[in-house]
């Protein structure tokens, strides 16, 4: 058997944990390490993740699952890679992040995730393991011919130094395993999978990131046949206190730096620079040299469009940092970097350019006619809010960007954009009655947004799973059935309980979301949100019982109205 067998625990769900994480002498089956009873028996969450996945799997009756512990040292847990482990700051956990291998060689899709307490005990986990059986670790064709493999399949020219070095894979298919190149961020799609003539996947301009899409392929490393193709997703000083105009003529102050006399776009206590571009083609244009500038701390009208960007990234920065207890947008507190003013060539000569998107660690503002200028798309914030979200999920749960995984990556992204926009915007941001749920307003046909959470059928986009659309376009339509997630969500977030009250506070729902997000598994669909979102909140509300109780059947409410089991 091949397939991959899944696993999950909550304490919440488990009748012998009363209610609480049980600890290593509680947990039946192995013994506890001496002196396990208290933290200090364990060295690091990544110790007593291994001890709690033992003693989980030795108990499962699945091969692919009790197969990945050692039978001489079950503690081991061996074939399990420590992949990150990174502190929930929401939840006072800690998730710790495995991926499985055979032999060394990494296992595609195999992956656990094991959340700890402070204490050390067990909160929660998701596995996803396989049984690697009938298959050799000796490959017969290179990386290189398997580069040459998808190269023909793609009919382009990508060479061995466009992408990173191929490494071994075992990877399941039609039953069978199968020892594969993994080839990671090739420029070039299969054909059958590449947009059709004149569709756009958000409803915008092309961009670089939809016209040399990245791809991941596995190669089998004996016959060279494409066994899988998948989508890959899309730096302490004083600040200097500045301000200006932004795209709709409001006025901000921001933080920013002064160098050689001139006032910058460059928070470099937050690390957020705006740079312009100068309708230069963003595929090509070597970067500006340094970040916008002015003569006077006030920027006024002359930089509407760096001031937009500069604004509005820190409002993105700021609320996951302040809200999500998120470092930065990879959580490492990686450079936040926005180019203005730019075009892309292979749509056209410009100066418009109607996109913003994420692409190389950092956002690109085309720009759009609105009478007699040009007006930046640095000023929609949920769009931003969307793009950024993107670098979240690349630098956390990694969604595969195909298919239902895809289509998620989407649906969290618009859901952040949304959330984020209304935060800042809404006439009131605790009452969701006066939220809007629009992405995009007045950039898709006919003057209506790109999509509508609300209602996406407003957009012609399906709202329940009975109208799934199945393709090989668009990564497997991932722009088109986001929308049906997107439902759920607009359901979860505008969620009242009996008595016509929100079950839970917008901002509740919002960490909720999140943690769920950075806890799902590459291959996560749907349904994995909804088990995710059930089981932080069975985490974050372990002290309430009703509460806990009306939760998640808002969940189960939000998820079962548009047809996810």
């Amino acid at each position: 058997m091949s397939t991959l067998e899944r696993f999950r625990y909550h304490f919440a769900d488990d009748p012998l944990a009363r209610g609480a994480p049980p600890g290593p002498e509680s947990i039946r089956g192995l013994e506890a390490p001496d002196g396990a009873e208290s933290r200090s028996g364990f060295n690091s969450p990544e110790s007593a993740a291994r001890f709690y996945l033992a003693e989980k799997l030795a108990q499962e009756e699945a091969p692919a699952l009790r197969g990945a512990v050692r039978d001489d040292r079950p503690e081991r847990v061996p074939d399990l890679a420590l992949s990150t482990e990174r502190r929930q700051a929401g939840t006072g956990t800690t998730l710790v992040r495995f991926e499985q291998t055979r032999k060394e060689i990494p296992v595609f899709g195999a992956e656990a995730l094991v959340e700890i307490d402070e204490d050390q005990r067990l909160v929660s986990m998701d596995c996803r393991l396989g049984e690697v059986t009938d298959v050799g670790s000796v490959p017969e064709l290179s990386g290189t011919e398997a580069l040459e493999r998808v190269r023909t399949a793609t009919g382009t020219t990508v060479t061995a130094e466009e992408v990173p070095p191929p490494t071994l894979a075992y990877v399941s298919r039609d039953d069978h395993w199968h020892l594969a190149w993994h080839l990671r961020g090739v420029p070039a799609q299969l054909p059958e999978n590449r947009r059709e003539e004149g569709q756009r996947g958000h409803g915008l301009d092309a961009s670089p990131r939809e016209d040399h899409p990245i791809t991941g392929y596995l190669v089998d490393a004996y016959s060279g046949e494409i066994l899988r193709s998948y989508g890959m997703a899309p730096t302490i000083t004083v600040p200097t206190r500045l301000e200006g105009d932004d795209e709709a003529r409001v006025h901000h102050r921001f933080q920013g730096s002064r160098q050689d006399g001139s006032f910058l776009l460059h928070d470099q206590w937050r690390e957020i620079a705006t740079y312009d571009l100068d309708f230069a083609d963003l595929a090509t244009a070597p970067p500006p040299a340094s970040a916008i500038g002015s003569p006077q701390a006030d920027f006024g009208g002359g930089h509407r469009a760096g001031v937009s960007a500069h604004v509005n990234a820190e409002r993105v920065e700021k609320f996951y940092r302040d809200q999500l207890f998120r470092n930065g947008i990879d959580d490492a507190d990686m450079d936040l970097v926005s180019t203005v003013n730019c075009i892309y060539r292979e749509h056209g000569p410009g100066p418009e350019w109607v996109n913003a998107v994420w692409w190389n660690g950092r956002m690109w503002y085309g720009q759009m006619s609105e009478g007699s200028r040009l007006v930046s798309l640095a000023r929609y914030l949920d769009v931003i809010g969307h793009e950024m979200t993107h670098g979240v999920i690349e630098t956390s749960s990694d969604l595969i960007y195909q298919d239902q995984s895809g289509a998620l990556n989407e649906s969290l992204a618009d859901t952040m954009g949304v959330i984020i926009a209304n935060w800042y915007q809404a006439r009131d941001r605790e009452d969701v009655r006066t939220w809007n749920w629009e992405i995009g307003p007045g950039l898709g046909g006919g003057a209506l947004p790109l999509r509508d959470m609300s209602d996406p059928r407003r957009t012609g986009d399906p709202d329940h799973m009975d109208d799934y659309l199945h393709t090989s376009h668009d990564n497997g339509g991932v722009h088109t059935n986001s929308n049906i997630h997107n439902k759920a969500m607009f359901h979860l977030l505008t969620s009242v309980g009996s008595a016509g009250k929100p079950v839970l506070k917008a901002e509740e729902w919002t960490l909720l979301i999140y943690l769920a997000l950075v806890r799902l598994l590459r291959h996560s669909d749907f349904a994995d949100m909804h088990q995710a979102l059930r089981d932080v909140t069975a985490t974050y509300l372990a002290g309430n019982t009703a509460l806990l109780t009306a939760a998640r059947a808002a969940i189960d409410s939000a998820y079962q109205k548009v047809g996810i089991a």
